[in-house]
């Protein structure tokens, strides 16, 4: 008996211990974003967080294959096109690019971590299909990072 309640006074004292640590801080899992793209929009479900790791899951409720692309800047009207709508991602420094998915198709969902400091990102989607730049029809939005 006094090993049984030995090991339950060890597994509970374990299991408080585990929940104290968990309540910590948390600065090393970072936020979570979900973001829902559809056919031309893309969706948050926050517009701002405070500045770190940030991780976007990025579900594709459209009917078009979509792609996910984070850039540093003041607003989608600041970022440079190209005549076809498109961004052109080849004039924004590699500093102001935090990152991207590509390809997610309908119904689909990828993840994309970056790490991100205080100030104005646009969220956008920069496929173009035929003769539709998904970003000149609308799949952008702002998103700003807190100190």
């Amino acid at each position: 008996m006094t090993t049984r309640l030995g090991v339950w006074s060890a597994a509970l004292l374990l299991a408080i211990a585990t929940g104290a640590l968990a309540g910590c801080g948390g600065g090393s899992s970072g936020k979570k974003v979900n973001v829902s793209e559809v056919d031309y929009k893309i969706i948050p479900d926050a517009t701002s967080v405070a500045a770190g790791k940030v991780t976007f899951k990025v579900t594709n409720n459209g009917t078009f294959t979509h792609e996910f692309v984070v850039d540093r800047a003041a607003g989608a009207a600041s970022l440079p096109l190209k005549t076809d709508g498109e961004v052109n991602e080849d004039k924004i420094s590699d500093s102001n690019h935090l990152g991207e998915v590509e390809d997610i198709d309908p119904g689909k969902s990828k993840t994309l971590t970056v790490t991100m400091s205080a100030g104005k990102y646009v969220l956008f989607c920069n496929r173009v299909d035929g003769s539709t730049s998904h970003f000149k029809s609308g799949m952008h939005t702002d998103f700003t990072v807190t100190s």
